[in-house]
């Protein structure tokens, strides 16, 4: 993963744990739980982003190393999957 790729994976996880954060927060200020559940999806979608981008990454990996053993290729695809 490039320099520049890898600082703004770092900032993106800053942001989601400093949001996660504040869901702990709201949830120990009794915070309506409506409120909560919609910054608990916010979290995941994060992670989701987060987690294309590295998923993003290793592909193009793969593919600048010409890997073509279709057993590593599944491997990597079931590892997002999950």
């Amino acid at each position: 993963m490039k320099n520049e790729q890898k600082k703004a994976l770092v900032t993106r996880f800053a942001k989601i744990e400093g949001h996660v954060r504040s869901i702990k927060n709201m949830t120990e200020e009794d915070r309506d739980l409506e409120t909560i559940m919609q910054q608990i999806a916010a979290v995941k979608k994060a992670m989701d982003a987060a987690a294309k981008v590295i998923y993003t990454e290793q592909m193009k990996e793969l593919i600048e190393q010409g890997v073509v053993d279709e057993a590593v290729i599944k491997k990597k695809i079931d590892s997002f999957i999950r």
